[in-house]
């Protein structure tokens, strides 16, 4: 059954988008931090954003065994790490930050919570790893067009939306419309395969 999917961009064989999907460099990295359930839903955007940006990495999260591998890239002293969070919880406010450049010499990486919003929040809550980083805020120009799950709420986007945003944010335009246009199609697609 698993092999009726594409591996790269998680739908179905007959609907996979991967052959018109554009890879795009960017001055940014990213690495997703995945819910444990998170890779299972057939609705993530996770493989579509590494479609898209192949060198955004991936790490799943759990609360027991932190991903010690992207624990020590955050703490490498050339990476200037910042955690991608909606500050919407008054208890994280301070750390809220507008996002800024990276200075001379840093590489500028951004850790992506991913999975439901209680999910996100949970990882939030329980990585005391996570506490020292800055919280990167900002607001949306768009209001979200991902409806594939239950409840979809136009005030949160999406992960794959919330990295466009960023990207245009740095100024980096060609590369969020490519993700962007990427994200329509999965949508597009997923939403056809289900019909059939």
């Amino acid at each position: 059954m698993a092999d009726q999917y594409c591996q790269s961009c998680g739908l179905a064989q007959a609907w996979c988008c991967c052959e018109l999907i554009t890879n795009e460099h960017t001055r940014l990295e990213f690495a997703l931090l995945l819910h444990e359930n998170e890779p299972a839903r057939p609705t993530t955007t996770s493989k579509i954003i590494q479609k898209v940006l192949p060198r955004t990495t991936s790490y799943i999260w759990q609360r027991k065994e932190p991903p010690q591998q992207l624990i020590e890239r955050i703490s490498a002293p050339e990476t200037n790490a910042w955690l991608l969070f909606p500050a919407d919880r008054e208890d994280l406010i301070p750390r809220s930050q507008a996002f800024r450049p990276t200075k001379e010499g840093q590489k500028p990486l951004i850790i992506v919570p991913d999975g439901t919003w209680k999910e996100v929040r949970k990882i939030i809550r329980k990585s005391p790893w996570l506490d020292h980083l800055p919280l990167l805020a900002f607001d949306p120009s768009t209001p979200s067009r991902y409806d594939l799950r239950r409840n979809p709420d136009a005030d949160h986007l999406c992960t794959a939306e919330t990295v466009a945003e960023l990207l245009k944010l740095n100024g980096e335009e060609q590369q969020a419309s490519s993700l962007n246009e990427a994200l329509d199609l999965f949508i597009e697609r997923y939403k056809a395969s289900k019909l059939n």
